[in-house]
This record gives structure tokens, sequence and C-alpha cells, in this order.
């Protein structure tokens, strides 16, 4: 117990040249959104939600947005002094005003709409709040309590054991075996059944309440003017502290660490630990301290906002000469220790291990060398800077050796035993034994230099160039336009992939002459500004001027983490970075930082909560959306937040809503919408991802789309007996009308038989065969055997081809003109030569190959004979057929130079004719049948032939017969 007692001791009067070391702080004021720049107080509620309490109104903040409620929002006062968070995650509020409230479940309560809190009559102001094992809570004023028990029941107690409190009450806490604590006149009671036992005298020069904290488990009081006093319930000790300030009050930051709040700075004290106190924030008035759930220490302070301390692990060290601030330009590694130069001419000593500054290891006062802007070890021998002016090699003992000079160094890369040095005006080869150049490979100004399998990669202000083993010289920005830009820093990975930063288009990877990434801002930089590069196993860490991007490049999405100021760099601004296992230095524009990778990392988590759900335009809590919801409020939306303060707002979706898509997405927004969804039972699943790649736990969301009435069982059964009796309806006409056209294809059948008949008797009507006969008598009687035996003859063929076309369906064309010019024979010899015939065939075209429906031209070469040269006086009547082909269709012209149909109309009204063919209208029927079972139709067309005084010079008949 001494000896830890002496240890603290010795913390405190060791010298406060720690002061000197800065870390890294967020800063968030009025202009990041907070209510106020004046904060009193802070508080954490169960969902991981920083609140605070300041002059302009009420501030919750996840990490990315704040929320503000003022007296519009139903705050009683705008100003709020004291936050309390309770075990159902109620945020008590004591305003500037001697009332109370609470925020629960997105509503502010006070008097006016609560009815416990009407029963609590606030005398003066509430100053502290707590909370037992039971939910029941105990309110401070400066002389008066008051038990608010779990059921609403409220006890005002203004003694202790039968004395009055006259006295200033000191301080209240919940006891860990139940009940409360409270401090009152020195003493410390135990408060539970409306009794109180004391516990034990803590003696103190002053009973104020800013000058004690308590929780269950620590007091922290100040003993003394000198003294602060920090008693372990727990352990059963105590630890005293000596310190001088002006004091504001005292924060329990957790179980080991208590903070001191003073108006120029804070105090961190570990009684636990080994480290000597902290200091923080000096100058600032620090109202309180509050540590949240990724380790993150926050300070409130009074007239200047919030500040976040992202982590103890974060050094910032500020380098100074001669009372000037300098950058840190370069880094290397020498021996144990790590090498820093400034623009400032001088290189320091910075240890691997702590971060810390060991020494200053050279200045050149020569004001020509500033700044150094490069440095390399070569072989442990020499070490190799270069300056604005100058390459100059060091020895082990730091002193200049040797010196190139003039030369402006823009980069060295090392490479057998020689050194490739890019400068302003050229590329340099240096052997870096006798720091002699021996040879020039490049006349032109460079950026950066890169020497891989023989080949000099070279950067310039123009894009990027290369210098093969041959010496030739080549610019890959002809064939790759992207590496026309200005290029700024070159490594190359494990994989042949060769790094390329440049100053405005951000980080290009090329590999075999093409480019195999890209990366942006659009895709995670963040900058498109690459100032430095460094290759750590998979990661390339980029330095850029808003901060540094850690690429994992051997995965094909190249994921970024991001370290800006607001995880506590001293600036954005990136000159170098140099990374040892999870250690990190980086040189900034304001010095250098150091930080340990893997504790950032470690204390990192992420957190996941719906904030608000919209349905049908009805707002609902995450344990309160209905389970169904009807289809014409079918109108979702899902707000959400990922809390991760050491991200920064740096936090990703990704999601996915079952039933509607089983497949992943991303997004960086906080909200997620569904206008119109189709009925169905959903399940949303949303995780959050901080920058550090921490995953929260799967957040989950069911609802159900009521469905609409033709989506119900019962109606889908109805519908289905519906279908079905339809389907057998219309089953039962689809038969019916089968058999009718069944029924009609028979009838149609057998009438094309019967005007097949027909037009076989039409081919032989009673007339032709009655004149025929007596033409065969006549050649009897006259004792003309040879002619009778002729006309016989003809006319049995006529016959014989007649019952034998009549059975076929089709005949070729050449049967058919046979079949003609048998008739006409005939009837030419009946008449006594009074016509003669011609039949005309195209050239190329072979009757035998086209095939007609049979007889179907006979009528109409009857009709020629009967009614148009008949009639004739003279027995210069001919009929002529002519047959041709055009496109697609056989033409067929019969074409008679009688007496025309009008004038055969009138010899047929004189002298009827005793029989009357029907053989003209079977045709055309026999053409209208043909034409309803064939898409390709036959086309007939009969014109009158007429001189131009309108006298008949005969009758023309034109048949087109498609040819299939």
């Amino acid at each position: 117990m001494k000896l830890f007692v002496l240890t603290v001791l010795f913390w405190f009067v060791y010298p406060l040249a720690v002061f000197s070391q800065e870390y890294g702080y967020t800063h968030y004021d009025n202009k990041e959104g907070l209510a106020g720049s004046t904060v009193y107080c802070m508080a954490k509620d169960k969902d991981g939600f920083l609140w605070f309490g300041t002059e302009g109104g009420l501030s919750r903040f996840d990490g990315t947005h704040f929320k503000n409620f003022t007296r519009e929002d139903g705050l009683p006062d705008n100003e709020v002094i004291k936050l309390f968070v309770d075990s159902k995650g109620r945020v008590w509020m004591a305003p500037f005003k001697k009332t109370i409230c609470y925020y629960y479940k997105g509503k502010i309560y006070t008097p006016d709409n609560d009815p416990v809190l009407q029963r609590i009559r606030v005398s003066d102001f509430v100053i502290q709040f707590a909370e037992d094992k039971a939910g029941n809570m105990l309110l401070m004023e400066s002389k008066k309590l008051q038990l608010v028990d779990t059921t609403g029941h409220v006890t005002v107690i203004d003694s202790i054991n039968g004395a009055p409190i006259i006295q200033l009450i000191s301080g209240i806490s919940a006891n860990a075996e139940g009940g409360f604590m409270v401090i009152y006149e020195g003493n410390l009671y135990n408060y539970r059944n409306n009794r109180f036992q004391q516990r034990k005298a803590i003696p103190s020069f002053s009973f104020h309440s800013n000058i004690f904290a308590m929780n269950s488990k620590l007091l922290v009081r100040l003993r003394d003017a000198e003294t602060t006093e920090v008693v372990s319930f727990e352990q059963d000790r105590s630890v005293a502290f000596p310190f001088k300030n002006v004091q504001i009050l005292y924060s329990i930051i957790d179980d080991s660490l208590v903070g001191r709040c003073l108006q120029s700075g804070a105090v961190i004290y570990n009684i636990n630990g080994s480290d000597s106190p902290r200091y923080f924030l000096k100058d600032l008035p620090v109202s309180s301290i509050l540590k949240d759930a990724e380790d993150n220490i926050w300070f409130s302070t009074l007239g200047h906002g919030v500040y976040k301390l992202s982590s103890p692990f974060v050094l910032n060290v500020k380098l100074r000469k001669n009372n000037s601030p300098s950058q840190a330009l370069a880094f290397t590694r020498y021996k144990q220790n790590l090498l820093a130069s400034t623009n400032l001419r001088v290189i320091y000593s910075v240890s691997r291990i702590t971060g810390k500054l060991q020494r200053e290891n050279a200045f050149f006062a020569d004001g020509l060398l500033n700044p150094i802007t490069q440095l390399n070890v070569y072989k442990e021998k020499y070490i190799i800077a270069g300056a604005a002016t100058s390459l100059f090699k060091l020895g082990p003992d730091f002193k200049k050796q040797k010196e190139i000079y003039p030369v402006v160094v823009k980069g060295i890369f090392p490479y057998r035993d020689k050194l490739f040095v890019a400068a302003k005006d050229n590329v340099l080869v240096v052997d870096p034994e006798t720091f002699k150049i021996t040879d020039t490979i490049w006349h032109e100004r460079s950026t950066s230099v890169f020497v891989s399998n023989d080949t000099v990669y070279i950067g310039a202000l123009g894009g990027l160039y290369c210098s093969l083993p041959d010496k030739t010289k080549q610019f890959l920005g002809e064939k790759v336009p992207a590496l026309k830009t200005r290029i700024t820093t070159i490594q190359k990975d494990s994989t042949g992939v060769l790094w390329i930063g440049t100053y405005g288009d951000g980080l290009i990877g090329y590999k075999n002459n093409r480019i195999v990434a890209s990366l942006n801002r659009s895709n995670g930089l963040t900058s498109n500004v690459c100032r430095t590069l460094y290759l750590q196993g998979n990661f390339l860490w980029v330095g850029t001027d808003k901060g540094i991007s850690k690429i994992n490049i051997t995965r094909p999405d190249y994921p970024v983490t991001k370290y800006t100021t607001s995880d506590g760099l001293a600036s954005d601004i990136i000159n170098a970075i140099y990374v040892d296992s999870n250690k990190v230095f980086v040189g900034t524009s304001e010095g250098y930082t150091f930080f340990d990778e893997a504790k950032i990392i470690s204390q990192s988590r992420c957190d996941l909560l719906f904030t608000d759900i919209t349905m049908g335009g009805v707002h609902y809590g995450a344990d309160s959306i209905p389970a169904v919801i009807a289809h014409e409020k079918n109108n979702v939306r899902f707000d959400y937040i990922g809390i991760s303060y050491k991200s920064g707002g740096d936090i990703r979706y990704r999601y996915r809503l079952l039933e509607l898509d089983s497949a992943w997405h991303e997004t960086r927004e906080t909200f997620l919408s569904y206008p119109i969804l189709p009925s169905g039972n959903y399940q949303l699943q949303l995780q959050a991802i901080n920058k550090f790649d921490v995953h929260s736990k799967l957040l989950t969301a069911r609802f159900a789309i009521e469905k609409l009435l033709y989506e119900k069982t019962w109606f889908q059964v109805l519908i289905g007996f519906i279908f079905l009796a339809a389907v057998g309806l219309l089953i039962t006409v689809i038969v019916r009308r089968i058999r009718k056209r069944e029924q009609e294809k028979t009838a149609f059948s057998k009438r094309i038989s019967e005007l097949e008949q027909l037009s076989r008797k039409a081919q032989m009507n009673p007339h032709f065969i009655f004149n025929s006969l007596n033409s065969i008598q006549h050649y009897v009687m006259e004792a003309d055997v040879v002619g009778a035996n002729k006309f016989i003859s003809g006319f049995s063929r006529l016959i014989r081809q007649t019952l034998d076309f009549s059975s076929k369906p089709e005949i070729s064309l050449e049967e058919e003109l046979d079949y003609l010019t048998n008739y006409l024979e005939i009837e030419k010899t009946r008449l006594e030569n009074a016509f003669s015939w011609f039949v005309s065939i195209e050239k190329g075209v072979e009757p035998a190959e086209y095939y007609i429906p049979p007889m179907l031209l006979q009528p109409f070469v009857e009709n020629s004979v009967r009614h148009g040269l008949r009639f004739r006086r003279d027995k210069d009547g001919i009929v002529t057929i002519t047959v041709k082909q055009e496109n697609d269709n056989l033409i067929v012209i019969l074409e008679d130079n009688g007496i025309g149909r009008k004038a055969a109309m009138q010899y047929k009204s004189i002298s009827p004719i005793n029989y009357q063919s029907k053989g003209l209208s079977l045709t055309a029927d026999r053409i209208d049948m043909f034409n309803k079972e064939h898409e390709r139709k036959i086309t007939m067309y009969i014109d009158d032939l007429e001189d131009n005084f309108h006298n008949s010079l005969g009758t023309r008949v034109t048949i087109s017969f498609p040819i299939f």
C-alpha cells in the first residue's frame, strides 16, 4: 500500500515535460451540428448514443450526425445542466429551471405530459441523479432528496435520521449492495428502505458537490486544497494525488480512470496503472469527461464545444528548431531506431517501439540543404540524404562525408550497388561508395524513380516513362492514356503490379502494359492527390493531402481503411509513411504522428440500431412494428445508424430483403425505402461495417404485406373452380366446333364430289351427244365409212378422257391441252370446218411439268364454240389457246373471234337453246372451292374484245394458276 502511494506521488512530482507530447483530438462545435459551444455535461445511453447538455439545447450524437432538441421539441428550457441515463434507457435531464424531464423512445416527457413528473416538486435545481439495482430513482437538490420508486410513488427526503437537512448534500450514488449512498456533512450513508445508516466518515474542508464524485465502486473528493483522494469501495483502499489548480469538478471515467476537470485542461489518473498522470487540452476549461464503448475519451468544455481523444495510443510529436515548427518529410530505418528528416535541416532519431523522439542526430546550419526530403540507408554503412540543393552522404556519426552539388533531389532508389536519383533536371546514377555520378539516364525534369528487372521507371510532370536495359526510352502514356498525368511516387508489389501515385488522378495499378486497378475518391481514396506510398506486405499505404488510405491489394475490391485528423493525426497533409509491424509513423506538415494500429483496431466496435421505422406514414419503434401491413399502406422506410466513434462516420452497410432478393447489397446511406412491395412475408437483414472492417451484429426486422383479394386462398380456390368450369365450357365449345368443322368438311367434300360429277356430266351435255350422233348417222347415210370411223374414234376418245380425268384431283397441263384439242377437233368436224383453232405455248414452258384441276378449261372452250363462233356467217372463226408463265403463276388465255357475249345473249333470247349448259357455273364453284383450301388463289378474268366503234371482236378469258 505504501509503495503504491509512493508511486502515485512520483507521478505528480515528475516534470511536466510530457505536456509537450500532444494527443490527437477531433473537435465538434456548432459548425459540426452541436447545439451549443458551452457544454455542461455528457452521458452515453444503452444504445451507444452520446448525449450533450449545452447552453443551446440537448444534442444526441451517433458518430456521424447530431440531432438537437430545444424548447420547440418539448424541452422546458434550452440550457441543460445535468444528464443521467437509467437502466430503461430514459435520458433524464435537469434544465436550468426548477423542473426535470426525460427523453424516451423519441419523445420528451415533462410534468405537462407525465403523471409521475407532475408529482415531483422541485424547489431548487436538481444537481444529481442516481438509480439503484431495483430501478428506483433518487434525485438530489442542494438540500433535499426525492425518491421515485418503480411504481411512480414519490417520497420527499428532507431529513437524515430525524435531523433536518440544512447543509449542502455533497453527492449521491447507487450502492453495489442495493439502495443508495449519500454524502452529507462529511459522512457517507447507506440509504435503503427509507432508512439512513452511516457507513464511514469522510472529512472534507468543503461540502460542495463539485469537489465530490461517486459511483458504486469509487469515491473521489478534494480532501484539502492540495490533495485529491480516490477511495475504492471494492478494494477498501484509498489513493492520494497531490495537485494544485483551479477545480471545476471530478469525473469518474471507468473503474480505474478518474478525471479532474480544470479551468485550464484536464488530468486523468489511472489508480491501477503504472503510467504517469496524463494531461489534456491545456488552457481549455473542461466541464466533464466521458469514455465511450470504443474507449474514446470525450472532453466537454465551456465555450469550446466537445473534443474526442481518439486513442491514447496516438501520439503527435511537434518538431521544433529554434522555436520554429517543422515538418517531418522522410523516414528510414537505421539500426534499432528510425530516422526522421525535416524541412529545417534536422535529422532526428525516433524510437521504433514507443514512437517518442529520442535525440537530434544532425543539424546542418547551411541553408542550402533546406529541406531534407529524402532519406536512405545504404548497407547500414551510410546515410544517404537528398535535399533541396544537394545529395550528400553521412557516416555513422552523422557527419557529412561527401556531397554532390547542385542537385534538387526528388527521389532516391537503391538498386544493385547503385543509387538512382530523380532530380529536377535529370535522373542520375550514383556509386554509393565513391559517391560519384556514373551515368545520366534522363535529361529532363523528373519527380520520382523506381527500378525493377533492370528497367528504370521515371515519373515526370507529363507522365510515366521507362528506360529499358538497352537504354532505349519509352513513354508509357502513349499506349495507356491514364499514364499521361503527373507522377509523384512509384512502388511495386510481390505480384508484379506497379502502383503509381499521381498528383490529381488518384492511384493506378499497372501490369503487363495495361491498367489493372484505379482508385480515387469515388471508390474510397481520401484524395486524388497522392503524395507518398509505402508497401507493407499485402497492404499499400497511400499518403495524400487529406489523410492516409490503407489498401488491401490482395482483394479484388481493394477495401480502403482511412486515417485522418479525426483519428488523431496531427495533420491530413501526409509527407511520409513508415510501418513497422503494427506501429505506424506518419510524417505530416505538423511534425509526426505515431500510433499502434493493432490497439486502435482492437478497441474498435460497431453497433447498429434502427432509429425510426415508417410504415404507411406511421412511425414505429423497432420493437413495435405491426406484424401485418395493409396493402394500401405499402410504403416502408427504415432509418438506422451504425455507431462507431473511431470511424468518424466512415461506415458502410450491407443489407438484403429476403423474399424480395436474397443477394447482399451495400450502401452508405442511413435509410432504406421500399415504396411498393408485393404481398408476402419479409425479413430485412442489416449489418454495419466500420472503417476497420469491424462488423456489427446482424439486425433483423420481420413484417408482412397483407395479401390482395386475388392473392387470398379462398379467392384463389373460388377462381380455381371458376377456371375449371370455364375450361370445361371451353372444351365443350371447342369439341362442338371441331365436330361442326368435321361436318362442314364432310359436306364440303361431298359438295366437291357432287361438283366433280356435275362437271363430268357437263362436259358431255345431251345436246352435244345428240349432235355428235347425228353427225355419225350422216356419215353412215352418205356411206362415208372413213369419216364415220374417224369421228367415232375421236368421240370415244373424248368420252374415255372425260371419265378418266374426272376421278383425278389434278392433271398435267399437257393432258388438259390434249383433251381440249380433241374436243375442238370433234366440234370442228361436226360444224363442217366452220372455225379453226390454235395452241401457243411460251418458250421455256413445259406443259408436262405443270398441274391444274382437271377439265377446268373445257367449259370456256365449249362456250366459245357454241355461243361465239357458231353464229358467224363465215368460216373464219378461230379459237386461240395461249400458255405462258408470269412470276410464280401459269397464265392460260382462251380467246375467240366470235360474235361476243352481248350478241350471243340476243340470239339466245330469239332462239332459246333446248339444253342450258351449267359448265361455267360449276367451274366457278370449283375455283371457289380450290381457293378456300389454298392460300394462293386461282383467278379468272373475262374480257369483251371491241374495236374503236364498239363492234365486237370476240371474247378473251384469262385464267391464272399458282405454281406450287
